[in-house]
């Protein structure tokens, strides 16, 4: 989204950070104008002239409202009045809407943040979104993404060396065989008197050389057997390995369905490209060379009859490559999008049985799977357009070879010997030029793969491990110190949050949905790190602390209970995998779910399905609540961990929790209140500000103008509302 539109005549682009458009002034009247803004100053323009000049320092908030067919800037002044800045038609509201946030984050901290840094960067001649990368997959320079590919060679190179020397041991031995082909007619059968002897010793070499190409070649499979192998795994185990890697903020701008496709598809053609094609195209470029010297050496005429054609067929290669890479970058994009839909799918299938959405949801697929048809179509029917075009420029030159060298012959100037050895280097060099034909088509497929594995692999990790991490025992005091959070730096979901939690409290966070609870936990598990402020436990700030005495000692049960497709027993253990199995039955029991355990076919070896589909929803929670418990972290978290569960499952399940935090350091988010009436205090949230902070009598005694208070009220509300109306 681009913050800087348009100019007022006259004005520099250095000059402002911000300039947007509007349209209507006040009374509803058409305007063309402007509002720009610096470090110090709105400047408002009307038809290109500056007519108000606003200091932000006398403003202490900014805020976008909507009328009806238009909407407003508007800013509150240090005596509290708002005041209009400006108005616009909703063609420009969402730009403006950013404008305001950066604005208001700047009045309140001091830092302006930049017109490219709000806006989701592009590339500038595609317009892909560049996400987290620096370069664009489908524009950047192919050479640079073949130098990361070679790189990744290294560990292979003996091997590859190896098979190297041997592929090309096979292609001189190739070449000597129209040699042998020229004797055998010149020497042997167009003369009168035969020489059998010098016969029997060609035909023995002929033979030899077909022995050691076979067994040569037999070698150099099993070599690249080997490389293929080895360079698949290492290749999907980093791409892998860096998504583990990544933060939440990265992954949530990429489906399951992409990144897997990244792991596994575009591996695969990656390694395709490198270990097959890869030496074979050093090989043919090699081979190429070597074969034109042969044919100028043997008949430099004949040579450059073939050779002339060449530089134009590698012209049309340079071209259709372009062209291809273009298709294959919007065939991947079709493809990814139809991989995201499938997931989708299937993933939800239930709900897609439960609402009887089936035929939809075939419709939406067919529609993908038809526009991925439409462009893999386009590139073949580009391809079979160009290659033969291709191929026939290239063949020109052996047509002219034909018909000079046939003429010289019955001309006497060369024997038949010799015509049938240069045209056994013009096919022998037509191997490498048609391999080479094909190679656009290739290519374009493995930059493009190559481009979005790269993608991953270089993009910087935010959350990592300060060197010489600490591992602190972690007793749980945890302090919050003027924390602001937001996934865009100017308009944070959390403000300026101060608090302590004492170790063995049990602490309940509240409030309406969207005022940043989860976040609030999400910090405290540092899968994100403050946009400011920082968070302490015993003192130690989270990011001095390695990921691992973190993680080992911080147990969550979510509401939203998932559980990995293997068996009970695989679930509960993998919180520590090297547990045994009494601790593991001990923690299932305190948990309340070995009973409903022993009763499954299988006991703990029972599969529990996709997502734990094969059991109730009580019993994946309580599952989750064994895994927590042999964890056995120091702090808890709870989101919502009883959430949508009926009243006899609830109790299970409150006396598991009990069990498990006690002695601990609990955070506890519940949306019915009353399930957190045993907290020691509760942290009240609204509007991402930390409101009020007590025990549940001190938030009540505040009366109608607690927000603490209001919450309560409302619910209890609504369940008189439910009484009623289930009466």
């Amino acid at each position: 989204m681009n913050l800087k539109t348009s100019l007022p005549r006259g004005v520099s682009e250095q000059d402002v950070c911000f300039s947007l458009p509007f349209d209507i002034e006040y009374g509803g009247r058409q305007v063309s104008g402007h509002c720009t803004a610096d470090r110090e100053f709105i400047r408002l323009y009307r038809n290109d002239e500056l007519y108000e000049e606003l200091d932000i320092s006398q403003f202490t908030a900014f805020e976008i409202q909507q009328q009806v067919g238009c909407s407003m800037l508007r800013a509150k002044d240090r005596e509290g009045d708002w005041r209009l800045i400006c108005a616009f038609s909703q063609t420009h509201f969402l730009r403006y809407a950013e404008l305001s946030k950066i604005l208001d984050f700047y009045v309140m901290t001091g830092k302006l943040i930049e017109a490219s840094d709000a806006c989701e960067p592009t590339c500038p001649k595609c317009g892909a979104s560049l996400e987290t990368s620096s370069s664009c997959p489908f524009c950047s320079k192919k050479s640079g993404t073949v130098k990361k590919l070679l790189k990744r060679l290294a560990p292979y190179k003996k091997s590859l060396a190896v098979s190297l020397i041997l592929t090309a041991i096979v292609y001189i031995c190739d070449i000597f065989t129209p040699y042998f082909q020229r004797v055998i007619v010149d020497e042997i059968v167009t003369p009168q008197t035969k020489n059998w002897e010098q016969f029997g010793i060609i035909s023995a070499c002929i033979i030899s050389i077909a022995v050691i190409i076979a067994v040569l070649n037999y070698i150099v499979r099993r070599i690249n057997l080997k490389v293929n192998v080895r360079f698949i795994k290492d290749l999907r185990q980093e791409v892998f390995n860096k998504t583990q890697e990544l933060s939440m903020k990265s992954i949530s701008r990429r489906t399951p369905g992409e990144l897997i496709k990244r792991v596994s598809e575009d591996s695969r053609t990656v390694q395709r490209f490198i270990t097959d094609y890869g030496k074979d195209m050093i090989i043919h470029s090699i081979a190429l060379v070597a074969l034109i010297v042969i044919m100028f050496v043997t008949n430099p005429k004949l040579a450059l009859l073939v050779v002339i054609p060449l530089p134009f067929a590698f012209l049309i290669e340079q071209k259709v490559s372009k062209m291809l890479f273009d298709r294959d970058g919007r065939w991947w994009r079709k493809v990814c999008t139809q991989s995201k839909l499938l997931h989708d799918i299937l993933s939800g299938i239930r709900v897609v049985k439960a609402y009887g959405s089936e035929d939809r949801e075939i419709r939406r697929y067919n529609k993908s799977s038809a526009d991925v048809s439409k462009y893999q179509k386009d590139i073949d029917c580009f391809w079979y357009i160009v290659s033969p075009l291709m191929r026939y420029v290239i063949s020109l030159g052996e047509f002219a070879m034909l018909y000079f060298g046939g003429s010289m012959v019955l001309g006497e100037e060369i024997g038949l010997g010799e015509l049938i050895q240069f045209t056994s280097y013009v096919y022998m060099l037509y191997g490498p030029l048609q391999w080479l034909v094909n190679l656009p088509r290739v290519l374009s497929q493995a930059m493009v793969a190559a481009g979005k594995i790269f993608e991953i692999l270089d993009e910087t990790t935010e959350i990592t491990d300060r060197e010489n991490a600490l591992e602190p025992e972690i007793k749980g005091d945890i302090a919050f110190d003027h924390v602001f959070f937001g996934y865009k730096a100017y308009n944070p979901v959390l403000k300026d949050i101060t608090c302590q939690i004492k170790a063995g409290e049990m602490i309940g966070i509240v409030g309406h949905s969207g005022v940043g609870k989860s976040t609030f936990i999400n910090l405290l598990m540092r899968l994100y790190d403050p946009t400011s402020g920082k968070i302490t436990i015993d003192g130690v700030d989270i990011r001095d602390m390695s990921h691992t005495a973190l993680h080992s000692q911080v147990g969550v049960v979510l509401q939203e209970t998932f559980l990995f497709n293997g068996s009970v027993l695989e679930n509960i253990a993998y919180a520590k995998p090297d547990a045994t199995f009494e601790e593991i039955i001990q923690a299932a029991k305190i948990a309340n779910c070995h009973d409903f355990i022993v009763r499954l076919p299988d006991g703990y070896n029972t599969l529990v399905g996709e997502k734990g589909y094969n059991l109730s929803g009580g019993e994946r929670q309580r599952i989750a609540i064994a895994r927590a418990i042999l964890h056995n972290p120091k702090v808890i978290i709870l989101d919502e961990a009883t959430a949508s569960l009926d009243t006899q499952t609830e109790k299970q399940i409150q006396e598991a929790l009990g069990r498990l935090t006690k002695g601990r350091t609990v955070i506890a988010i519940a949306h019915r209140l009353s399930t957190l009436s045993s907290a020691d205090r509760l942290i009240v949230l609204d509007k991402g500000k930390l409101a009020e902070m007590g025990t549940h009598r001190e938030l009540m005694e505040k009366g109608e103008g607690g927000v603490y208070y209001g919450l309560v009220m409302a619910q209890r509300q609504t369940a008189r509302l439910k009484n009623k109306s289930a009466g």
